[in-house]
Formats: structure tokens, C-alpha cells, sequence
């Protein structure tokens, strides 16, 4: 067992480092790569970790100490300016992103007695901490997990924006993210469970807390390279950096402001009878023009139509019809498939096809809103709504 949980940690080593290897090879690399790469750096330095623990040589490299305290401190902050700089679509990091580290400083502050000193008496010294360690190891304890709350804040605040701004989801949503983050919870839940059994309960897992840890970590370093690879733009530089071209130059997205809240609009001068003026001729552009027929229409190209600014144009869609910019476009593109699906001289058509003709560039999204809608499939609704030819 100890020479399958060695050769464990191995290869879990060489992943993390080829997958580094790949993030930093590519040609234009931005931030984020420097950002994603150091998380998966930050992870390997774990199975660093447990190796030297597992064979009590911490001893001999004090230095171990160090890595301890900190990789698990700063593996959530990296993970939530991650997240931020992608979903803002910059390339460059913001001095107040500076405060994600306070909590690393109030450890090392909390640990510094054992840090400057001994650094092993730390551990040694574990089952009986001051109560300044006690306090650095709550913070150094929970300290990923808050940073993980975070970034599913960031995340779900950031697709709420893209709904009020872009009228489709592909390419712009972001999914990765949520692979990325959800795997961390897994992560950090798996040790947060493990921690909690033996310290409470004294119970292992049947190979033990070593060897459930690498498989912890070894799975989600394998997971970032399986959904790295299917996500285009982290191991090369094709759809993320397009994304955050696109994210980038729409300032409500990069200033992650929610259009939809009332306070955001108390300043717009925008009054009821204009208001009825822009719905009006909204509407009259949607059903002459359709520009929602173009498949990646979003809330500044509309607004130019309207000759309005987005932030009127949002606040009408918003507060007249109850909507967001996602959902006011794909409900013209669904009624768009309806009337082909009941002329039968659009039958010799994939359904797909048409959904494509009429704005929409996702198969799921398509069939997704079209349910949500109908309350049937687009398949039922053909068969229910064919009109009879003339």
C-alpha cells in the first residue's frame, strides 16, 4: 500500500507540473495563466507536504513548515482572484485585491512565535497550542473555505450580468469556473470531513488519512487537466481570451453592477413618459428589424439601434417588462421557431436548424427555453401546432 500511495503522490507531482508546464508554454499568456498556474503550484506543494509528513522527515526540512502554513492559506485567495479577473475580463491585478491576504498575515502573525523560532515545535507542539495559535489555526482552518463562498459569489453575480447583457450563453458563461470551484469545495470538504472524524471521533478511513488525501488531491489535479482540456483557452489561447474581450468591453460587466437593482437607476433621469417612448419603439424594432436574429446580439448593439444608452435601454427591459436582456431577446427568438414549426413547408427542416435560423447558436439552450416556455418540446409542439395548408 505504501508503495502505491508513493507512486500516487508521483504522478499527482508530474501532472501538477505538466500541466504548469503547458499553462506557461503557450504564447500569449495573460494573468490569469500566471493565476491558475500557481493554484495548481499551491496543490502540488500539498502532496509535497504529505509525503514529507508521511515519512516524519519534516525534522530534517523545517522549511516543510513553512510550505504547510501557507499553501493552504492562499489556495482559496488564488482561486478567488482567479475568478475575478476573468469574469472582469482584465489583465492585470488591482491593489485592493491586496486584502485576500490578510488572513495569511494574521497566521503567520498567529504562528510567528514557532516560524522565527522552531518551526517544527509547531507540530510538536499541536495537541497543546497557545491560545494565539489556537486563533491562527481557526483562521488558517476556514480560511479556504470562506475564500470558496466567495467565488461562487463572484461566479453567480457575474452570470446574472451576462444575462442582462448578452442575449445568448455560449461562450460567455463561463462554466469552467464552476468546474474549477466546485471541485475545490469537494477538495477542502473531503479534508474538512476527514479533520473533523479523527480529531472527534478518532475514526480513519480504511487506508488511512494519508492515503485518502492524495486520492483527494490526485482527482482534482487530474480534473483541472480533463476540464482544462475541454475548455479551450487554458492550455491554449483561443475561448477564454475571446471572452474576456467581449466581457471586457461592456464596463457594467467589468464593474460587476447589477442593472436590475431600483438604486441603480435613481440617477438615470430616465421618466415614465420616456420610458414608453424607447418600449415603443423597442418593440417596433424587434418585429420589423428582428435583430435578434443575429445569434450574438448583445445590449450595446441593441441600444445603438434603439439610439439609446444601455443603461436606459436596461432599465426598460428591466422595470417595463419585468425582464432581463437574455430573456426579453430568446423570447422573440422562441416565437420565431414556433411559427416555423407550425408551417408544415418547414418540415423537410431539422428542428435545430431552424432554432439556428432563428437566433439561437445553442442546441441545449435552444431546447432548454423552448420547454421552459411551451411546457412541451419543440418535436410535441410541431406535431400539436401544424396549420393545415392553404
Amino acid at each position: 500500500m505504501t508503495t502505491i500511495l508513493t507512486g500516487l503522490n508521483i504522478a499527482g507531482l508530474i501532472l501538477a507540473l505538466f500541466f504548469i508546464t503547458l499553462i506557461l508554454s503557450k504564447k500569449h499568456k495573460q494573468v490569469h495563466d500566471y493565476l491558475l498556474s500557481f493554484f495548481i503550484l499551491l496543490l502540488g506543494n500539498f502532496l509535497v507536504v504529505k509525503y514529507v509528513f508521511q515519512y516524519d522527515l519534516y525534522n530534517s526540512y523545517p522549511i516543510i513548515v513553512y510550505i504547510d502554513i501557507c499553501y493552504w492559506v492562499l489556495l482559496g485567495p488564488t482561486l478567488y482572484i482567479y475568478t475575478l479577473v476573468i469574469t472582469r475580463g482584465e489583465n492585470h491585478l488591482r491593489i485592493n485585491y491586496l486584502y485576500t491576504l490578510i488572513p495569511a498575515i494574521l497566521v503567520i502573525l498567529c504562528f510567528s512565535g514557532y516560524i522565527f523560532g522552531t518551526p517544527t515545535d509547531l507540530f510538536n507542539n499541536w495537541e497543546s497550542p497557545t491560545m494565539t495559535v489556537l486563533i491562527g489555526r481557526y483562521i488558517w482552518f476556514w480560511n479556504s473555505p470562506f475564500f470558496y463562498l466567495l467565488t461562487i459569489l463572484a461566479i453567480r453575480k457575474h452570470q446574472k450580468s451576462i444575462k442582462d447583457h448578452f442575449s445568448y450563453l455560449k461562450s460567455v458563461d463561463l462554466n469552467w469556473l464552476y468546474y474549477l470551484s466546485h471541485g475545490f469545495a469537494i477538495f477542502i470538504l473531503f479534508l474538512l470531513v476527514r479533520g473533523i472524524l479523527y480529531s472527534v471521533f478518532g475514526w480513519e478511513f480504511p487506508f488511512g488519512n494519508y492515503g485518502i488525501s492524495l486520492v483527494a488531491v490526485f482527482m482534482y489535479i487530474f480534473g483541472i487537466g480533463f476540464y482544462g482540456y475541454k475548455q479551450r483557452g487554458i492550455f491554449d489561447n483561443s475561448t477564454i481570451i475571446d471572452d474576456q474581450n467581449k466581457i471586457q468591453n461592456l464596463p457594467e460587466i467589468s464593474d460587476m453592477k447589477d442593472d436590475r437593482n431600483h438604486q441603480s437607476y435613481q440617477k438615470s433621469g430616465l421618466n415614465n413618459e420616456e420610458a414608453l417612448q424607447i418600449l415603443s419603439k423597442l418593440k417596433s424594432l424587434m418585429v420589423k428589424e428582428e435583430p435578434y436574429l443575429e445569434s450574438e446580439l448583445h445590449l450595446s448593439e441593441l441600444a445603438a439601434m434603439v439610439d439609446v444608452s444601455t443603461h436606459k435601454l436596461s432599465q426598460v427591459i428591466n422595470e417595463s417588462l419585468h425582464k432581463n436582456f437574455f430573456d426579453f431577446v430568446n423570447e422573440y427568438r422562441i416565437e420565431k421557431v414556433k411559427d416555423f414549426l407550425s408551417n408544415p413547408g418547414y418540415n423537410q427542416l431539422k428542428i435545430v436548424s431552424l432554432a439556428y435560423d432563428s437566433g439561437f447558436s445553442s442546441k441545449s439552450t435552444f431546447y432548454t427555453l423552448f420547454k421552459k416556455s411551451e411546457g412541451i418540446t419543440p418535436v410535441e409542439y410541431r406535431k400539436k401546432n401544424q396549420r393545415l395548408p392553404t
